[in-house]
């Protein structure tokens, strides 16, 4: 961060995107809390005028722009991988192996990811940048068809000068993965 800020690197561009994401979260929650200051104190009021009379909905949309807070802060927790604040662990690092090792030194037989919410996205991301091109799924049941384990493990977090490392902690979970489209049998030919 300190060769962006002197300009003697520039700023990868997922980089940017992912602080422009994070500063318009901020933004976002720094409006609530005005409006939910405001409605609080009784200097702003929502509702409607009815033919009975006034319809007053501050309570609720009270109500509803809380959570809408708790959720900016929770994707803010989630894009910038920081652990949660009550104490659970959202993100895990995902490591898929092969059943079998193909011991075939131009084929990777084991890849990882740090960082992602669910078992199904990690999948999603070996598949698009890791050359699954058929795409993997969790199976439901053991067989020859489960080509591959995926391990959940919890992220260990390690400050490390102004920057944190992450590394792959307890295993949590695991899952018996195939590819998503399986070759099929032949069928048999019929004779005339």
């Amino acid at each position: 961060m300190r060769r962006w800020e002197a300009a003697e690197r520039e700023i990868p561009g997922p980089v940017i995107v992912i602080l422009e994401t994070a500063m318009g979260y901020l933004d976002d929650i720094k409006l609530i809390d005005t409006q939910l200051e405001m409605m609080r104190a009784g200097k702003m009021r929502s509702g409607s005028t009815t033919t009975a009379g006034r319809v007053d909905t501050t309570a609720a949309d009270i109500a509803r722009l809380t959570a809408s807070r708790q959720n900016l802060i929770e994707a803010l927790e989630i894009l910038t991988r920081q652990p949660a604040s009550d104490g659970s662990s959202r993100v895990h690092w995902y490591t898929l192996k092969r059943s079998t090792p193909l011991f075939d030194p131009p084929q990777k037989d084991e890849w990882t990811i740090p960082g992602e919410l669910s078992p199904e996205a990690a999948l999603a991301y070996f598949a698009k940048y890791e050359g699954f091109a058929d795409g993997l799924e969790i199976s439901d049941e053991d067989g020859l068809l489960t080509e591959f384990v995926l391990e959940k493990r919890e992220v260990l977090r390690r400050q490390v000068g102004a920057s944190q490392r992450l590394s792959a902690g307890k295993l949590v979970d695991t899952y018996l993965v195939r590819l998503t489209s399986m070759p099929t049998s032949p069928k048999p030919r019929r004779r005339n």
